[in-house]
Order: C-alpha cells, then sequence, then structure tokens
C-alpha cells in the first residue's frame, strides 16, 4: 500500500530587507568649542534603505545622548518609531555630534548606535568615529 505524499507549497510574507551607507560615519577631528552650535558640532547624513520586497518599519531606540544628537529627534522622543519605509526607498537621519565621552579628548572615539527593524538585519549597528579636539578659547 502507497500513502498518499502531500507536500505543502509556503507563501509567507515577501522578506524585508535593510541596508545603511556610510558604513561607518568617520567624522575625522571634531572642533569642541565652549558653545555647540546648531544643530550639533559635526553632522553626516545616514541612508537606510528597504533593499527588500516589502515595506517594512525602523525604529531607533535612545542613541548615547552624552554623544549624539539626531536631527528632528529630543531626549523625549526616544525610542522613536521612523516609520514604514517602502521597498527600495531610503529613510534619511542626520546624525549630529553633541559631546564625546569624558577623558577622550585628543583621542580615537570609536562608538556607536542601533536602529531596529522588522526585517533582515533585526539591528543596524551604526559604527561611528570621530577625534574631539576640544577648544577652550
Amino acid at each position: 500500500m502507497t500513502l498518499p505524499v502531500l507536500l505543502l507549497a509556503g507563501c509567507g510574507p515577501e522578506p524585508v530587507s535593510f541596508s545603511f551607507d556610510p558604513a561607518t560615519l568617520e567624522y575625522g577631528i571634531v572642533s569642541f568649542p565652549p558653545e555647540m552650535p546648531e544643530p550639533a558640532y559635526e553632522s553626516m547624513v545616514l541612508s537606510i534603505t528597504n533593499t527588500g520586497e516589502t515595506d517594512g518599519n525602523l525604529t531607533l531606540p535612545e542613541p548615547d545622548l552624552d554623544i549624539f544628537c539626531i536631527a528632528g529627534f529630543g531626549k523625549e522622543n526616544y525610542p522613536a518609531d521612523l516609520g514604514e519605509v517602502r521597498a527600495g526607498s531610503t529613510y534619511i537621519l542626520n546624525v549630529g555630534l553633541c559631546g564625546y565621552p569624558p577623558s577622550m579628548q585628543d583621542l580615537l572615539v570609536e562608538t556607536g548606535f542601533e536602529v531596529e527593524t522588522d526585517g533582515d538585519p533585526a539591528a543596524l549597528d551604526v559604527a561611528v568615529t570621530f577625534t574631539p579636539n576640544r577648544i577652550t578659547n
């Protein structure tokens, strides 16, 4: 007796995938005068692109607010729901520096922050490097 074979073909949701550019936000030497200019001491653009086939969502957990000033988000806005990014579209974040870790003056700072996704990968780890140059006069 032969048993029937049942094949199941899954039709799950299309994949959601994100990438970002640049791979590392490299600020170089950043001058930190006593008073911070608007909106930050230095700023760079981070582009997050939905490279998948369906729409996906982004969330920005609270970055280290002693270091990062992200345009459009105050201290009370975290975690920030960045909303839906359509397939093939890009979300732009303006990432500014508003400080640096104590005792790191004139030393290379290697830090970063995370952007959560509902796709692959589940989190984008954004690397950041800079060397703070404190200006005292």
